[in-house]
């Protein structure tokens, strides 16, 4: 079943079973995929799904940095319980030892190369399933 249709499928689920929080999450994300299909001018690929939930995503994180640096850890909390929803509907992301090697191999069949340009490949062999910033992070740190 694709991303979308277990989006519709389990908001429907989630107002049977009155779960307020899931309920509004998926209504938002529904949304979101909906006003993206609106500016692309058709369906949506599952690609582009998974871009518009990491899209999502990535605002729930932003909010968190914003309310633990605000000191409202209630909404933090509300935030990082959407964000783990919206995680579901992502691909599993792989773990930091992982990425390290794919680093590790890219800058040895690259040697000298930029560090923008090794993030580049790397984040193209990853193929989304790693954080941007993860990537970062390791490639200039491997490279000093």
């Amino acid at each position: 079943m694709d991303i979308k249709a277990t989006v519709q499928a389990e908001l429907v689920t989630a107002m049977k079973n009155k779960e307020d929080l899931k309920l509004q999450t998926l209504r938002l994300l529904s949304n979101a995929i909906h006003n993206e299909e609106i500016a692309k001018g058709g369906e949506l690929g599952e690609a582009d799904i998974q871009t518009v939930v990491k899209r999502e995503v990535k605002k729930r994180k932003e909010a968190i940095e914003s309310y633990t640096a605000g000191n409202r850890p209630e909404q933090a909390a509300k935030e990082a319980a959407e964000m783990k929803i919206l995680e579901a509907y992502l691909p599993a992301m792989m773990d930091e030892a992982e990425v390290a090697k794919i680093v590790e191999a890219e800058i040895a069949v690259q040697p000298g190369v930029q560090a923008g340009q090794i993030i580049g490949a790397v984040m193209k062999k990853v193929g989304g399933q790693a954080d941007g910033t993860l990537v970062a992070k390791l490639v200039n740190s491997k490279l000093g």
